[in-house]
């Protein structure tokens, strides 16, 4: 008797396993490490992944060429075996992640300087044709297109089935994800263009404009919560940790404010406009500055004290993304840092990439992409 019912468990726990694996039988499995789908990698903006580093021994593993010889401004996005990337010639492209194979292209009707957002079998991104598209993720067949007030040099974001994107009529547009329909828009009043992209937390749309203020809006209410002044432009996308919104801008200052009600909190000065997007990690924040440097600063309430800067022979206007302790830009001397980021921060390699690049590098399964004339994959 007891045989039998432990032979009977066994099946149980046998058909329950199979009810549970079955259905996903031919899917691919994505762990965060081995995706980087929006501009600096998640709606909050951190510019941090949990993929393995890549240290002294960084080398070429493949790179692509713009047929057209166009330049990549915006940064890389991966997802599954997939790696998207769009040129300044209008044209998207998707290669395989792993070989840089080519897969599709899709041209749109401007130039686009715009990172991708790879979600819900769609790619997203807009150009300064005024439309934000959406691409399907295995063909690049177009799905729809919308039309703005103005050309799009925001990267969009996608949560609770729809896009977030900011327009250069100073408007942010809200569409539906599946239809492209507008479903509501937040005009600052201003007039000024919204360049960044919008960190989105618990329903919350953070984003910056040249009009020099910081702006909270609820996306259920679809009302303002608040906006900061600054007085200077802000092109640097607002990056969310803990209870603070860190941000940088065109006085040379980076800010941090309190994301509930906009309480200043502290700023520290660099010697250049700052419109690269801060990264978060290892309880500092890093970013980098038209002065040349990238810094470390303590985060928190209480933080903005330098804890080592780093210099290069050009403005960093590419946005910092962390990995393994390390940290990776590109700076406008034409080469690709990386710096390992504990106690006064060391050099691991400096590898040109030629021109002057501001692509953001993007991180995904122990491997780093950037752009600048052609797409290049790095491994250790």
């Amino acid at each position: 008797m007891k045989k039998a019912a432990s032979i009977l468990a066994v099946v149980i726990a046998l058909v329950t396993l199979l009810a549970l694996v079955l259905p996903f039988a031919g899917c691919q499995i994505e762990l965060p490490e081995d995706r980087w789908v929006n501009f600096h990698n998640d709606l909050t903006n951190t510019g941090y992944s949990t993929t393995g580093a890549i240290k002294e021994d960084a080398k070429v593993k493949w790179d692509y060429s713009i047929p057209t010889g166009a330049i990549i401004a915006s940064s890389p996005t991966i997802r599954y075996d997939r790696v998207y990337v769009a040129a300044n010639d209008g044209t998207v492209y998707c290669l395989e992640k792993d070989k840089g194979g080519f897969v599709w292209q899709y041209k749109t009707g401007g130039t686009v300087l715009t990172t991708t957002a790879v979600t819900g079998h769609k790619v997203f991104v807009g150009a300064d044709d005024w439309y934000v598209y959406a691409l399907d993720e295995d063909d690049g067949v177009l799905k729809w297109k919308t039309k703005l007030g103005g050309p799009v040099h925001s990267s969009p974001k996608v949560a609770y089935g729809k896009v977030f994107v900011g327009c250069d009529d100073g408007n942010l547009y809200v569409l539906d994800d599946g239809n492209g329909e507008i479903k509501w828009q937040y005009p600052t009043g201003t007039g000024e263009p919204i360049y960044t992209s919008p960190a989105i937390k618990f329903h919350k749309v953070y984003f910056g404009s040249d009009d020099g203020s910081v702006y909270c809006v609820d996306e259920k209410g679809k009302k303002l919560k608040w906006s900061y002044p600054v007085g200077a432009p802000v092109r640097s996308s607002p990056v969310l940790g803990g209870d603070e919104v860190y941000f940088g801008a065109d006085d040379g200052f980076v800010y941090a404010i309190d994301e509930d009600d906009a309480k200043f909190l502290w700023k520290c000065q660099t010697d250049g406009p700052v419109s690269s997007s801060p990264a978060l990690g290892y309880g500092s924040l890093f970013v980098g500055s038209d002065d040349g440097y990238v810094y470390k600063l303590e985060d928190g309430k209480k933080g903005g004290q330098v804890k080592w800067q780093w210099k290069t022979d050009g403005a960093v206007r590419s946005s910092p993304a962390l990995a393994g302790h390390v940290v990776y830009y590109a700076s406008q001397d034409g080469y690709l840092y990386g710096i390992k980021e504990q106690k006064l921060g060391k050099e691991l390699f400096k590898i040109s990439l030629g021109g002057q690049p501001v692509s953001s590098p993007a991180l995904a399964a122990n491997k780093l992409y950037i752009g600048s004339d052609k797409l290049i994959c790095f491994k250790d």
